[in-house]
């Protein structure tokens, strides 16, 4: 995400595990200062639908997180400080054992804070939850839903805010009755050292249904996430959400990992700039070809927008390639010339590729 060196998340290994207890069942969940919730077997988070004359109706919600990077780890410290019970599904068996052992920190724009969830590399040991969130790489998702399936049951609902185009349809080609819920969030995180995280920004997050059954869990993830601090929205176009974040990343993302320089040089840089146009003019028509109408001028000006207001900062694109480390090039630029005539786009994925080459990110 251009918000670097925050790392953001948007729509997408058969390692034995360190064991953890099974998590409890919460029992009957309650109103605020009242009785049970009615359970009305539509899905897991109707019961945190508001209920009329009430606020919210709260409860204990029992959450996977798959992947143990920025955004996972400060999604699984921030709920469960709001009283849920998060396990954290990780495929390094080592790196889980270590998570488990010292916990995961936070610090950054709401302070510091220190959590120890569950962490652990077989999903078994805990068991079918109510919400399994996705927060690993694109390219990992198939990967990662078949490794932690474990954690998936028949009233599971699926969530993925992930950068990119495909997340949902990945998740959705290994487990095809899955309720998916995609979405995209601006909300800012880098991972500083393993399980120490600084939150950098505040963000909205915008959920939608991405499969039949899952428009009935919307309010309720909703809820959910807004008492953990996520301010967020209910989207009836959720693909066009999905896609103006897309039309940011496309247009920023990759002119930085390959140049080498903040998000805000390419707005200095009158070739760059140009060329952060362009990738965004082609994805709009790229993203038409695909039923999504974007206005040209609006998605042009919002890249610009965001590469202003994120001037200092270093995209994820450019912190991969300093680091090492494959990108996300594949869902983003290299999705959108997949999928239409993107000339530019294709020649800057092509050009990321190298330089992930180079960087030993790729074979």
């Amino acid at each position: 995400m251009p918000g670097g060196p925050a790392r953001t998340g948007s729509l997408h290994l058969p390692l034995a595990g360190t064991p953890v207890q099974a998590l409890p069942d919460p029992g009957p969940l309650r109103r605020p200062g009242g009785g049970p919730v009615q359970r009305l077997g539509l899905s897991p988070f109707h019961r945190l639908r508001p209920g009329p004359g009430t606020v919210g109706i709260r409860g204990i919600v029992k959450i996977a997180i798959a992947g143990p990077g920025a955004m996972g780890c400060l999604f699984a410290t921030y709920l469960a400080e709001a009283g849920h019970q998060v396990a954290l599904l990780d495929h390094d068996r080592q790196r889980a054992r270590r998570l488990a052992e010292n916990g995961i920190t936070v610090e950054g724009i709401r302070g510091r804070h220190r959590a120890r969830p569950a962490v652990t590399s077989d999903a078994a040991s805990v068991g079918a939850v109510d919400l399994f969130m996705v927060w690993v790489k694109a390219y990992h998702t198939a990967d990662a839903v078949e490794l932690h399936r474990a954690a998936v049951g028949p009233d599971t609902v699926i969530f993925t805010a992930q950068n990119g185009l495909g997340n949902p349809q990945r998740v959705l080609d290994k487990l095809p009755a899955a309720s998916v819920v995609a979405g995209t969030t601006t909300v800012g995180a880098n991972l500083r050292a393993e399980g120490r995280v600084h939150h950098a920004g505040e963000g909205d997050t915008v959920i939608g249904a991405a499969s039949p059954g899952a428009a009935a869990a919307l309010d309720g993830i909703a809820s959910l996430l807004g008492d953990a601090g996520f301010p967020t929205t209910v989207a009836t176009d959720i693909a066009g959400a999905v896609w103006r974040k897309v039309v940011v990343n496309a247009g920023i993302n990759p002119l930085t990992a390959i140049l080498g320089v903040e998000n805000g040089r390419l707005l200095e840089l009158a070739p760059a700039r140009r060329l952060m146009e362009e990738l965004a003019r082609e994805a709009v028509v790229v993203a038409s070809g695909q039923g999504v109408e974007l206005d040209e001028q609006e998605a042009v000006a919002l890249v610009v927008r965001v590469a202003e207001r994120t001037a200092a900062n270093r995209s994820s694109m450019l912190q991969d390639i300093s680091a090492g480390r494959r990108t996300e090039i594949d869902a983003i630029n290299g999705a959108i010339a997949a999928l239409g005539p993107a000339p530019v786009n294709r020649a800057v994925a092509e050009l990321v590729r190298a330089r992930e080459r180079l960087a030993g990110g790729r074979d």
